[in-house]
């Protein structure tokens, strides 16, 4: 059967309704009067209807991903092993500037690692390949600006992400000092025009400096080096001799106890793996004495040393949490620690277990006693976890506490694994609630980050940064098991974060269709089809931002999932009984929450045989709809 919509659905009765659902005709109909919508008004003037997906990938036609996608597509196209001081590669150079135009990353994303300082620009890690390259998130403020530096050898990208930044180029001189300026107009990277928003530099091509021209606006950059570089040189702008300034953090842990020298140990790859089996036999809760054994068994090779917990791991701002490895019942992650650090207090959520054990450092281990607000409450218990220590903290899930490095010297490596899996925390201070995504940095890391699915996604405690062509690939994974579970879907759509910036982009593109029996001044609500499979049908909706009450109404669908990316959308489900139409759920979906309907007897939905949506606000409102089985053809062409 097919959907169907009409308007003027408060003039409605719900009979008439019921008579139009027997009838079965497909009508999107949208109340309020023609005019460019206000969040659409900058876009493009619409040209046909979106199809999906989009094919290939060009500037025309970004490429949206995440920062793991990104860092490991860096590491694809990047050499394995650049040597310091080689010749400019023009091929790799040509593929990896093509790569980073055509990349939108989430802001939502990136925003989390920015870090601002008054005095100076800021460098924060979010990806690293060992030996191979290193991907830092540059945050300036206004009017700030680098010193004259070279790049000790390596290929330097710079991708715009916010904002814009001027490079201004020198020559350098016979005796290895600065040169004069090369006079020509310094280019402006730009973060909001594709073509301008990349940028290479070599030290073949001479000496910059990278400034924010803007007494406004912050910038942000994402700088790829390879091969990555500990220190490089700082010229004065009036000549003399330059100076080396660090790159990465001065401090770096002494890995003296090495796997290979105790026969008992294990690496940190050999213990992930250990992971995997044990979730393949009698569950998690049989086996919390075994993660014990194993963690108390793992120590670091050199390579792993290099790659999670280099001097570039460590941040002078916080401590640097990452994932190595996440899968349907573990996640592992380390965590850098710079002197003095600490995370803010926290809890990992209840039913979920933490085993911890110090690499190197000691860590101190507070327990807040029950209380309103942590700065509130007593430190009702200190643990001190010595280097070497490993320990299983099952009250943490509901327990508030932090950790600390206790040294003000040295720093600290740990080894946290959670079940069911973490991939963020919400801290808490006086300041408030600051949720944070642990970051997946490393490009090569251990089995198990590869076979993330839409079920592994509902047991983590976390967002997932996602394109549509990300989001399909999670669908078409679920609905493709014989015991695909609905909940899954509405797990999956509730956890997922997509990038506005592509979701506005397809917007951009739908057509403002008008009835053929209506007159000129109505239009359809603006929607755009995302995919057509097999298995489902995804909508995206643009209900407009006119204070006049916009509805649609639809019914046989079969089961539908609707996920509001901004704004507020109201729906009824009603069912059509032998006593007449009954309302049977009334809400209001604000931004980011997600409804699951059914016309069949499914649970975990309201059964609905009409489902009535509408919007009727000044501020815009966009939602994504799932629809399974797939709606038919004759509905999407007409």
């Amino acid at each position: 059967s097919l959907p169907f919509a009409m308007t003027h659905g408060s003039a409605m009765s719900l009979a008439r309704r019921s008579a139009l659902f027997a009838v079965r005709r497909l009508v999107w109909h949208n109340v309020r009067c023609c005019g460019a919508p206000k969040a659409l008004a900058a876009f493009p003037r619409p040209r046909r209807m979106a199809s999906a997906p989009h094919p290939g990938i060009s500037p025309e036609n970004p490429n949206f991903v995440d920062l793991p996608a990104l860092v490991k597509q860096l590491c694809d196209e990047l050499p394995p092993h650049p040597a310091v001081g080689a010749p400019i590669n023009g091929a790799v150079v040509a593929r990896v500037k093509e790569v980073l135009q055509q990349t939108r990353l989430n802001p939502r994303e990136w925003e989390q690692h920015a870090v601002y300082r008054r005095g100076r620009y800021t460098r924060n890690i979010v990806g690293y390949s060992p030996n191979q390259f290193i991907a830092l998130l540059l945050c300036w403020e206004k009017g700030q600006q680098s010193p004259i530096h070279d790049h000790s050898g390596a290929h330097c990208f710079i991708k715009m992400l916010s904002g814009q930044l001027r490079e201004r180029k020198f020559a350098w001189a016979a005796d290895g000092t600065v040169g004069a300026e090369v006079m020509e107009e310094a280019p402006v990277l730009d973060a909001s025009k594709l073509e301008k928003s990349v940028s290479f530099m070599h030290d073949s091509l001479g000496l910059h400096r990278i400034e924010n021209p803007s007494s406004t606006e912050v910038a942000v950059s994402l700088h790829i080096y390879s091969p990555p570089f500990r220190e490089c040189l700082v010229f004065p702008p009036t000549g003399g001799t330059p100076k080396t300034a660090p790159m990465v953090s001065i401090f770096e842990p002494e890995s003296a106890r090495k796997a290979a020298e105790d026969d008992a140990s294990i690496s940190l790859q050999d213990f992930c793996n250990k992971l995997v089996e044990l979730r393949s036999e009698d569950g998690v809760k049989a086996n919390l004495h075994a993660v014990l054994d194993y963690l108390v068994s793992a120590e670091m090779t050199d390579l792993e040393w290099a790659s999670y917990a280099s001097p570039a791991h460590f941040s002078e701002f916080y401590p640097v949490q990452h994932i190595i490895h996440c899968d349907d019942d573990f996640s592992v992650v380390v965590t850098c620690w710079s002197p003095g650090q600490k995370v803010p207090p926290h809890t990992v959520g209840r039913g979920r277990m933490m085993w911890l054990k110090v690499m190197h450092g000691n860590l101190l281990f507070q327990e807040f006693s029950p209380g309103l607000f942590p700065w509130e409450s007593d430190v009702e218990r200190q643990t001190e976890l010595a280097e070497g220590s490993s320990s299983f903290l099952e009250e943490c899930g509901v327990r508030m506490h932090d950790l600390k490095n206790i040294s003000d010297t040295e720093p600290a490596v740990s080894i946290q694994v959670f079940s069911p899996p973490l991939t963020s925390f919400t801290f808490h201070s006086e300041k408030g609630t600051e949720r944070r995504d642990l970051p997946r940095i490393v490009a090569q890391g251990p089995a198990g980050m590869e076979s993330l699915s839409a079920r592994s996604m509902g047991r983590t405690a976390g967002r997932w940064f996602l394109s549509f062509r990300g989001l399909q690939s999670l669908l078409n994974e679920e609905f493709s098991r014989p015991e695909w579970k609905p909940n899954t879907i509405a797990t999956l759509l509730t956890k997922a974060v997509l990038n506005p910036q592509e979701w506005r982009e397809r917007l951009s593109n739908a057509v403002p269709q008008q009835h053929p029996w209506e007159a000129a001044a109505t239009t359809w609500p603006k929607h755009v089809l995302v995919a057509q499979d097999k298995h489902y049908t995804i909508i995206l909706s643009y209900w407009g931002s006119s204070p006049e009450r916009s509805v649609a109404i639809e019914g046989g669908t079969g089961m539908s999932w609707t996920l509001v990316l901004e704004g507020e959308l109201e729906e009824q489900a009603v069912n059509l009984g032998n006593e007449g139409p009954a309302v049977v759920r009334s809400s209001v979906l604000k931004e980011e929450s997600c409804s699951f309907l059914s016309s069949f007897e499914t649970s975990g939905a309201a059964s609905a045989d009409i489902v009535e949506r509408s919007h009727s606000s000044e501020t815009p409102c966009v939602s994504l709809h799932v629809y399974h089985p797939p709606l038919p053809e004759a509905w999407l062409k007409g």
